[in-house]
């Protein structure tokens, strides 16, 4: 930048630094100025003061808390006081920092002090590399605190990692003193609760999924009976290693096309271990903007830590993270990354374990697998396992009567055979509404004609 357009520009850095000082003295109530969002990618001084305050101000930070942000010599800094950051904060740091910006180089990396540069957008052209920002971490005995600095307008993404690592050091022991439950609402993901099931009576057993009794033996040895007696576990392994440990599984993957049951076996998990079932669905963590995604991922371990015993259902993982050998879009890199390292650190309450469901293991990623102790592979049901599914919906047919109905249902899954007695039903409803008859249930002549429609 030429000389006298970086005199200029720091004469009116300066007038503006004025100005917003004179704003700071006035109540919250007088500031009319909004955040400025949809200005473009450059803020100049006051934009990003006011995007920076706005969204801090928005989740409950007081002003005497807020951070510094002011001029230094020829850089604009921003500031914040951290109560201090352990290795395993340190590298959440650098991760929140590489979600929003793309380029990015470790600086210096020294005990009590790491610093990251922003690189240029073209790798390759290295002009005014060291005038990009910088983020420093500075971690001393008396105090530790964060700077953020650039010689120029910030970018709107590097106000936004500001925000989120002062979220993250200084909101996040805030947040874990709230309801979990709460705190997981908020990216739309339910927590599937067995007290209150059992309350309103919607109680699950196996009985509650017809045929499977592999599956359920399984299911059994591998989850059920470990997590409701963790402690025989850990005395078998005394008698058995040299160097005793915890021999709970860690994460078991649930295998099968859609439709045969994964998501009802977990509800099933949940109500015969007692422990709440938290459900991950795809939507909520996948985010259009770059780097949330990942973020949101690791956000929903944290917060699953703080229940003192759970299950937390990854649902259509593949969807989350596919193979590296196939080549992944960035953002998908960064959530595999996440996986795999909170599946290696996550071990929440004594009887808290990870599931994943999944109709393409083909498509995981290899390293993902292994994370998992075992998988179950949930076949579609056969013949025999398709009657008694008929059974729980159709209870009022005679058992060859289903058998009949089963035998046309080829290669139907559990969900299909529910849709399809569903059907069955709303025809048959509507035949009644017409004729202004009394409910009575559909005859099996019906199920019979609706199936030959809907063989497969």
């Amino acid at each position: 930048m030429p000389p006298k357009v970086l005199s200029k520009f720091f004469d009116r850095t300066e007038r503006l630094y004025k100005r917003n000082s004179r704003e700071e003295r006035m109540k919250p109530e007088d500031l009319t100025t909004p955040p400025l969002r949809n200005s473009g990618n450059i803020l100049d001084f006051t934009q990003a003061k006011n995007l920076l305050y706005s969204e801090l101000k928005g989740l409950g930070v007081k002003d005497s808390e807020l951070p510094a942000f002011v001029p230094d010599k020829k850089d604009l800094r921003v500031e914040f006081p951290i109560p201090g950051a352990d290795k395993a904060q340190l590298l959440d740091c650098i991760q929140i920092v590489r979600n929003h910006i793309e380029n990015l180089r470790i600086h210096t990396f020294e005990p009590g002090y790491v610093c990251l540069q922003a690189l240029n957008e073209n790798l390759f052209e290295t002009k005014n590399i060291l005038d990009n920002a910088k983020f420093r971490f500075y971690a001393g005995r008396n105090q530790s605190k964060i700077e953020i600095t650039k010689k120029g307008d910030f970018h709107r993404e590097e106000i936004f990692s500001a925000i989120d690592l002062f979220k993250y050091l200084r909101l996040s022991k805030q947040e874990s003193v709230q309801n979990p439950k709460e705190l997981l609402l908020r990216l739309g993901i339910d927590v599937y609760d067995p007290i209150e099931a059992k309350k309103k009576g919607d109680w699950m057993t196996f009985e509650t999924i017809a045929g499977y009794e592999d599956v359920k033996r399984q299911i059994l040895e591998s989850i059920i009976l470990p997590l409701k007696s963790p402690e025989t576990l850990e005395e078998l392994s005394k008698l058995t290693r040299k160097f005793p440990g915890r021999t709970k599984p860690r994460a078991i993957l649930l295998e099968g096309e859609p439709g045969v049951g994964k998501t009802t076996m977990a509800k099933v998990i949940s109500c015969m271990t007692e422990i709440p079932l938290i459900y991950v669905p795809v939507e909520s963590i996948l985010s259009k903007y770059y780097g949330e995604s990942a973020q949101n991922m690791a956000y929903v371990f944290d917060v699953a830590s703080l229940f003192p015993s759970c299950l937390l259902f990854l649902d259509e993982i593949d969807s989350l993270a596919g193979s590296r050998d196939d080549g992944l879009f960035e953002a998908t890199r960064n959530i595999l990354s996440v996986l795999l390292r909170k599946l290696d650190g996550f071990e929440g309450g004594q009887k808290s374990i990870t599931l994943g469901a999944t109709n393409r293991k083909q498509d995981l990623d290899k390293a993902l697998v292994s994370r998992f102790d075992r998988s179950v592979f949930f076949p579609l049901p056969n013949e025999k396992e398709r009657a008694a599914i008929l059974g729980n919906y159709a209870k009022h047919l005679q058992d060859s009567e289903r058998l009949t109905i089963s035998q046309r249902l080829g290669s139907h899954s559990g969900r299909d055979l529910r849709d399809f007695c569903d059907f069955v039903e709303r025809r048959w409803a509507a035949n009644l509404i017409e004729k202004g008859l009394k409910p009575t249930p559909p005859p099996y002549e019906l199920y019979l004609e609706t199936s030959s429609k809907s063989g497969k």
